[in-house]
């Protein structure tokens, strides 16, 4: 048999660092897997993890920020108006 861990409002705010205004919201909204107990939000932790993984974005791997072409920066080259040397 599993164990459940349910948690408070007050306590999930503290593990995700997030305002619990937030976590409301998105349990209004359906967004965090969420129940009402006696009229009181609660989470399962172990949902919460579950959810927090499906979350989670994968690095696109055709993206290097060290690749991308760029232009000299304005006024930083002689061809864009630049001071010249006296």
């Amino acid at each position: 048999m599993s164990s459940i861990n349910i948690v408070t409002i007050t306590e999930l705010s503290k593990i995700l660092k997030v305002k619990e205004k937030t976590l409301y919201q998105w349990a209004e909204l359906g967004q965090i897997p969420s129940l009402k107990l006696n009229g009181c939000l609660r989470f399962e932790l172990n949902e919460i993890f579950e959810w927090v993984k499906s979350c989670k974005r994968e690095p696109h791997s055709s993206y290097n920020p060290f690749t991308q072409a760029r232009g000299p920066r304005k006024g930083g080259d002689v061809e864009y108006g630049a001071l010249s040397k006296r």
